[in-house]
């Protein structure tokens, strides 16, 4: 039996091999180096979130913002040079702006996330729940970024990453870089 999925009005097999075969794909490539970009995310900001709230005992909130706002500068330079291929400096209204701004979605998702269930599981009676489980705390995070993943990809490789994206900033740099190397120009007329 197959199973469809609609994506972009676009009837998807994924059945087993349907999913090997686009694996194999431009597009199925760049899906894992996304998915692996966002674990690799998860991991580092696991780690810091854990580091600031069992070695050095900061509050929830504090320690995710942190975290996430360490993380996301290496995310932002695995997504675009590692996952979509783009290469030259970034582009402040084209490449940082947005990415930032879906960052910041994240981060207040998972911050109130976070705080939400640091009060709902804190109890000053007990030794280690002063300021909440710390645990869940962590899960919080997780759950806050995981809404918005789906969201994020979608966006990055329809709207600003995708290989149908190609901007006049985009000619520029190609055009630098080939003046760089000593090669003439192209010109698409």
């Amino acid at each position: 039996m197959t199973v469809v999925a609609a994506y972009d009005r676009i009837s998807v097999n994924i059945s087993p091999s349907a999913l090997y075969a686009h694996a194999r794909s431009d597009a199925g490539r760049r899906a894992i180096r996304y998915m692996a970009t966002s674990g690799i995310g998860v991991a580092l900001t696991q780690l810091l979130l854990g580091l600031f709230l069992h070695v050095f005992h900061w509050r929830s909130g504090v320690s995710n913002v942190v975290a996430v706002s360490l993380v996301s500068v290496p995310a932002f330079l695995l997504n675009k040079y590692w996952v979509w291929g783009k290469r030259g400096r970034a582009h402040m209204r084209r490449e940082v702006l947005p990415f930032w701004l879906f960052t910041i979605a994240g981060l207040a998702l998972s911050t109130l996330a976070v705080v939400l269930v640091a009060n709902a599981t804190k109890d000053p009676t007990v030794p280690g729940l002063e300021n909440g489980n710390k645990i869940a705390v962590q899960l919080a995070n997780i759950a806050g970024f995981g809404v918005l993943w789906v969201i994020k990809y979608l966006f990055l490789d329809k709207i600003m990453f995708g290989p149908h994206h190609h901007t006049p900033y985009d000619e520029d740099i190609e055009a630098e870089e080939a003046l760089a190397e000593g090669l003439p120009a192209s010109v698409d007329g």
